[in-house]
């Protein structure tokens, strides 16, 4: 399968190691977060302390933060209250881009001001890139449980993507 337009303009390690500095220099007004490894390990209503005071940091220097995720209603609900009352979409519905242009205006943001997080290239960033918001991959906090075939799969084909988005880069450098 050939996909086009999944490699994140940015990359972490994880959400917690992007700075307000960080955001600011990408010209990021408002933040949109995934949920599922990226905000809490994946499948859980627990938000672990780092997250919170990542968020809390982030809010307090005056950049908006909205959940964007492929969840379920409720479970979006739950942690948002728990993260501070923040605004969240979901169902999402990625790789559409739908709900990073609604959050976008939710916030009263330009799309290419609004920052998406997320640990995967083929529903986050491609969901970023296509809507024209600014792309951050973070690795995945664990391993996935829940679908954990399904899940296999994916990053199989996410670390395919990478490794021949950088033999093609490679060869653009050498070329040119």
């Amino acid at each position: 399968m050939k996909y086009t337009n999944a490699y994140p303009k940015y990359q972490f390690r994880r959400i917690t190691d992007i700075t307000v500095e960080d955001l600011q220099k990408m010209g990021a007004k408002a933040v949109a977060v995934d949920l599922d490894n990226t905000t809490v390990i994946d499948s859980s209503y627990k938000l672990p302390e780092e997250t919170r005071k990542w968020i809390d940091t982030v809010r307090s220097a005056g950049i908006q933060v909205i959940i964007i995720s492929n969840t379920i209603f409720t479970r979006a609900w739950y942690l948002g209250k728990k993260m501070g009352d923040i605004p969240f979409i979901a169902p999402a519905h990625k790789p559409h881009t739908k709900a990073i242009r609604k959050a976008a205006k939710m916030l009263g943001v330009e799309l290419e001001n609004l920052a998406m997080i997320g640990d995967q290239l083929f529903t986050d960033v491609i969901s970023a890139n296509k809507a024209g918001a600014i792309s951050i991959r973070v690795e995945p906090m664990k391993k996935e449980k829940l679908f954990a075939g399904h899940f296999k799969k994916v990053r199989a084909r996410e670390r395919e993507y990478m490794k021949q988005y950088h033999n093609e880069k490679n060869k653009e450098k050498c070329t040119a």
